[in-house]
């Protein structure tokens, strides 16, 4: 996927954390703002209590795996940055499937039929 389709800029995550809705579960945070464009964007926030820089980059990979095919089926013009909870370092990679689709089927942004 092409960089414009990330959040990059610390500006543009306090932006989403300013000015936001927020959605969560056990796993992960998401905040949500409208930006304005005419596709979304979207940025990881993994603190490093998650664990060390092998497993955070694991965990952002796999995110942004999910993002790429959730992206055709997300509501376009918003920016969104999920916040990943110190408990995902011990999932695999079907159980952040699983809770990634759910952070976007209860925040109603993620659109289309059940594909999760």
């Amino acid at each position: 996927m092409e960089k414009k389709y990330f959040l990059t800029k610390d500006g543009d995550f306090k932006k989403v954390y300013r000015k936001r809705k927020t959605f969560g579960n056990r796993n992960f945070t998401l905040y949500v703002k409208r930006n304005g464009l005419a596709h979304s964007r979207m940025g990881f926030s993994i603190n490093k209590k998650v664990g060390k820089a092998v497993v955070r980059n694991k965990i952002k990979r796999r995110l942004k795996a999910l993002y790429q095919e959730a992206y055709p089926r997300l509501t376009p013009g918003y920016d969104y940055v999920i916040v990943v909870k110190n408990n995902v370092a011990d999932l695999d990679f079907k159980t952040i499937k699983s809770a990634f689709y759910h952070l976007f089927r209860v925040s109603k942004f993620l659109k289309g039929g059940k594909k999760s």
